[in-house]
């Protein structure tokens, strides 16, 4: 059956959010109330697979032991070298007609400890190796090396690290993990993707503390270098600062705050702040917020938006996501509402299969309504 005859595009005249809001929410309550409620205290909080990651090939070496582990990586012996990485494949079929899949990426992630006090990460991807797309004859590839991240850690305390390079910008929670078999949705929320750069090339104080009842971290940063490897149809900014700090309670639940600071072309500074979320209510529940609020490194204008997102393990291994999602636009445009339904498939840690739709409460360029999958193996 046509996906859009299965989730019909909102228009104007469709109900309000508020509604849509409260539908979900009993969706995800009949639909979980059988089982996950139902759950055994003692059961693990989400499962996330059933098989443990044990050594799937090994052998003894000059070098020490060669072993890898699948979702773990290569280990080359005493080097202090570790080579894994993630392949997604993905397919969409949008409420346009637009129909297109394929495999597109190809990550690689390198890390080395050659000293107790120095750690080398890097993430180096291969994107859009194989794409089929209706309308076009013929499978289409266009391969390309980028740097993802590259950046060296100093330091041997938790509490205090320095780090060179280029790295994930610590805005918020997703920012963060962007690894997509680690992901619940195929989609990101439009605060995450179209806001602020999603990566630093520059230098950043972080780390640790563990006092009595959690964990707090920081992350002091800002960028002074020529941007390494830009994406070709971005243009980020050269000059940055900004901090994160988090505390993680042993009650399960963790919240952080952000503050972002851009320089554009132009001279001026732009100034950004957020805060996020994250809470396990039950052992088979997840729930997770962001809020960002200001002006961003893309555009100038004051923006915000926020979107929360629940979990649920409705059987081992099965999960059920839902996301809303809002966000209002630099420059005063209308106002963008978004739902994301769907689920999850974990049979084991470093495999996902995901599903999910994207309801829109209007056509727009950011948001385009429509069915997608992937499947995602971290090796």
């Amino acid at each position: 059956m046509c996906p859009t005859k299965l989730f019909p595009r909102l228009t104007s005249d469709a109900p309000s959010v508020l509604s849509l809001v409260a539908l979900l929410v009993a969706l995800l309550l009949l639909l979980v109330s059988p089982t996950a409620w139902a759950a055994s205290e003692t059961t693990p909080s989400l499962s996330l697979g059933q098989a443990s990651l044990e050594e799937a090939f090994g052998v003894d070496s000059p070098l020490g032991r060669l072993s890898y582990q699948a979702g773990r990586g290569f280990h080359l012996g005493n080097t202090g070298l570790t080579i894994g990485g993630f392949s997604t494949v993905e397919a969409e079929f949008l409420e346009g007609g637009e129909q297109s899949g394929g495999l597109e990426e190809l990550n690689f992630l390198l890390s080395y400890d050659p000293f107790p006090f120095v750690h080398v990460f890097s993430e180096l991807g291969i994107g859009t190796l194989a794409e089929l797309e209706r309308g076009r004859s013929g499978v289409h590839s266009d391969p390309n090396l980028e740097v993802e991240r590259l950046y060296l850690d100093l330091g041997n305390r938790d509490a205090l690290r320095l780090r060179f390079g280029k790295f994930f910008t610590p805005i918020g929670r997703w920012n963060l993990a962007r690894i997509e078999p680690l992901l619940w949705t195929t989609s990101e929320p439009l605060i995450v993707e179209e806001v602020f750069d999603d990566s630093t090339t520059g230098a950043m104080l972080h780390g640790t503390m563990f006092p009595r009842g959690g964990a707090l971290s920081y992350s002091l940063y800002g960028a002074f270098l020529d941007p390494l490897d830009a994406e070709p149809d971005e243009d980020p900014v050269k000059h940055s600062a900004g901090a994160h700090v988090e505390w993680a309670s042993l009650k399960g639940w963790t919240l952080g705050a952000s503050y972002f600071a851009a320089q554009l072309h132009k001279g001026e500074w732009n100034h950004l702040g957020g805060a996020d979320l994250l809470w396990h209510p039950h052992r088979r529940v997840e729930l997770s917020s962001e809020v960002v609020f200001g002006e961003g490194s893309r555009e100038d204008g004051t923006l915000w938006g926020f979107y929360g997102q629940a979990v649920v393990e409705t059987v081992r291994t099965l999960y059920l996501v839902g996301r809303y999602e809002r966000f209002d636009p630099p420059g005063g445009g209308r106002a963008i509402n978004l739902f994301d339904l769907g689920f999850a498939w974990v049979p084991v840690p470093y495999f996902r299969v995901k599903a999910d739709y994207l309801i829109a409460d209007h056509r727009h360029e950011l948001a385009e309504p429509g069915l997608r999958l992937s499947f995602s193996f971290l090796f």
